[in-house]
């Protein structure tokens, strides 16, 4: 074996030696640290038990009370008062005035011009009387030459004079006649623009149509009120309705007097069905549904949570917040000798506060309740204390 090759195996043997050395030291300093506690995780639990759950469908319903009235101006005038928002009415009170002025005024123009236009068809009309007198005469004469012209005792150059005046009489009377058809369209007209003015002559008043509240004023008091634009809404101090767009497969389910629920803002209270409405769109029907009051304190026209119920489930009733979905399916977390054990379930009806279930869970009396983000964390076998509140 020569030099070079021995010192190959001295230096191969040394590696070797601090390698192990190094192995050995890092599993007693790895030996020297405390292995880490397995805490148990403190949580929420809510029993499970078996019975009926009634199911409900939520959708949005528009909130907005029976009376309700969104007043746009008819024609374009200045506004003289509107009442601020707020202010109680009664049915009859004065709730805004337009200036009027300029309506008096035109229906002033356009009744002189009226009166004008009638004493020109009074002048027309006599006039069509002398010219229809004219033409009468005019055609006797113009007959009574003809037979004279015939027994040639007259030329023919007399004939055509008398027939000239015949049908210039008889032109004089259609002109007559087509002047007083053309002036009686203008009465007509003017007379039409006069009860229009006067029309809206009575829309310068707006007075409150039921007791209630102005819920809205569009305008002030100098402002211009546009033609067709919103000055005011009153809404009604009576019943509150809302309206819910439905499958129509749901809405046959449901029948006038039905008790539903209406959320608005975590607050709930009962509405009852009104009606039952078809639609054409979409396949759906409008559920209509009303309240005493308003109890949410809500404007009009506030979109609010509507539960329809669409049936009742038989099987295990859980907390509602105790069902986590996972990858493969849903799941509910039991609780048992301490440790987290996971559930497949499936759900067959939820509320806001529980949920119907089928599973195997007749082995377990309580579940976790928490945040999704609670329930995806823990896993199977977890060990798990379930909080009882202070002492």
């Amino acid at each position: 074996m020569g030099k070079s090759k021995k010192i190959f195996i001295f230096v191969v043997l040394i590696v070797i030696l601090i390698a192990v050395f190094s192995v050995i030291r890092k599993k007693r300093e790895l030996a020297s640290f405390e292995k880490p506690k397995n805490y148990p995780l403190v949580v929420n639990a809510s029993n499970v038990k078996q019975g009926e759950l009634e199911s409900y469908q939520k959708f949005l319903g528009e909130f907005r009370p029976e009376n309700d009235a969104v007043v746009s101006s008819k024609f374009s005038a200045m506004v003289l008062y509107v009442a601020n928002e707020g202010t109680k009415v009664k049915k009859g009170d004065l709730v805004f005035k337009l200036d009027s002025s300029d309506i008096e005024s035109n229906i002033s123009a356009l009744t002189y011009s009226q009166k004008a236009i009638l004493d020109q068809i009074d002048s027309a009309k006599a006039q069509v009387e002398a010219s229809n007198t004219q033409y009468i005469n005019a055609k006797k004469e113009y007959e009574r030459y003809k037979g004279l012209y015939e027994k040639e005792l007259i030329s023919k150059e007399q004939l055509e004079n008398i027939e000239n005046l015949y049908k210039q009489a008889l032109a004089n009377k259609e002109n007559a006649l087509s002047k007083v058809k053309q002036l009686e369209d203008q009465a007509k007209s003017v007379a039409g623009q006069i009860e229009s003015l006067k029309s809206n002559l009575k829309y310068t008043e707006y007075r409150a149509p039921f007791d209630g509240v102005v819920a809205n004023k569009f305008v002030n008091v100098g402002d211009v009120a546009l033609a067709g634009k919103p000055v005011v809404e009153v809404v009604g101090s009576g019943k509150y309705l809302v309206y819910v767009n439905v499958p129509t497969e749901l809405a046959l389910k449901v029948n006038k007097g039905d008790v539903e629920k209406v959320s608005y803002n975590g607050q709930s209270v009962d509405a009852v069905v009104e009606d039952v409405l078809q639609s054409a769109q979409n396949n759906l029907s409008i559920i209509k549904l009303y309240v005493s009051n308003n109890p949410f304190n809500l404007p009009a026209h506030t979109f609010v949570d509507v539960f329809i119920r669409e049936g009742k489930c038989d099987g295990f009733i859980v907390h509602a917040n105790s069902v986590v979905k996972k990858v493969d399916g849903y799941y509910v977390i039991g609780i048992k000798d301490s440790k987290a054990h996971l559930f497949p379930v499936v759900v067959k009806a939820k509320t806001l506060t529980e949920a119907c279930v089928d599973g195997n869970l007749s082995t377990i009396d309580k579940v976790v309740v928490g945040d999704e983000s609670l329930l995806q964390r823990i896993y199977e076998g977890q060990k798990l204390i379930e909080f009882r509140g202070e002492n």
